[in-house]
């Protein structure tokens, strides 16, 4: 006779397997972009993100040189 120990492993172990079942299932409706429109997404991303730290960057210095004739 199994114990209750042994009956709640069981258990997990069949919740283990029934949850990679239904993650292959999952898997098998993902849709993955072509590389043209991942190259075309990763340059659009570089390019804003460059865009920002220019602008932040002169922002920065703008501020910066304000407070300096403030200060002295």
């Amino acid at each position: 006779m199994a114990s209750l120990k042994e009956l709640r492993e069981r258990g997990k172990l069949a919740q283990a397997v029934q949850f990679l079942k239904e993650v292959r299932v999952e898997f098998k409706k993902i849709t993955w972009a072509s590389r043209r429109q991942t190259l075309a997404t990763t340059a659009a991303v570089l390019s804003f993100t460059l865009f920002v730290a220019f602008y932040l960057g002169l922002v920065d210095l703008i501020l910066s040189k304000i407070v300096q004739w403030l200060v002295y």
